[in-house]
């Protein structure tokens, strides 16, 4: 069975990533697993402040999985890390034997961000074996709206 796992960041949640796994794993009939990463105290700052909080992040993502699976039937489970993000998700990789990563790339306009996300994902593929998919923000967490025959829009 394909394993399926969503990073997702406190300080940068990506709604687009979580559709995109979503829906591939209705397609593909996989297990999917969402890891949210709480990296404070990690000496990252958190852009968004306190609407990106691990509590409203975790909020936004269980809203959407439970909205999705519940129509779908997409088997999904939920983890919540509080390390450094690149041991968090190498050591969930390794030790759930997924087959296929997903990340969301920075939104538009923060070429900071891009850079050190494209430096560590870098790192995590030299410690995994697993497909990494890239998805990049189209959408905004307000336009998303279910149709149970094409998935989200």
């Amino acid at each position: 069975m394909n394993r399926i796992l969503v990073a997702v960041e406190t300080g940068h949640p990506s709604v687009s990533a979580a559709v995109y796994a979503l829906n591939l794993a209705q397609r593909i009939q996989a297990q999917i697993s969402f890891l949210l990463i709480d990296h404070h105290g990690e000496g990252i700052d958190a852009t968004e402040g306190e609407t990106n909080d691990e509590f409203t992040v975790q909020k936004q993502l269980l809203a959407l999985i439970s909205d999705s699976s519940r129509r779908d039937g997409v088997k999904v489970n939920f983890y919540v890390g509080n390390g450094p993000y690149e041991s968090e998700l190498v050591n969930f990789v390794q030790e759930n034997k997924i087959s296929l990563l997903i990340v969301s790339f920075p939104a538009p306009g923060h070429q900071e961000d891009a850079g050190r996300f494209l430096e560590r994902l870098m790192n995590i593929k030299q410690k995994i074996s697993c497909r990494i998919m890239i998805v990049s923000e189209k959408l905004s967490s307000t336009s998303l709206t279910f149709n149970q025959k094409r998935g989200v829009r």
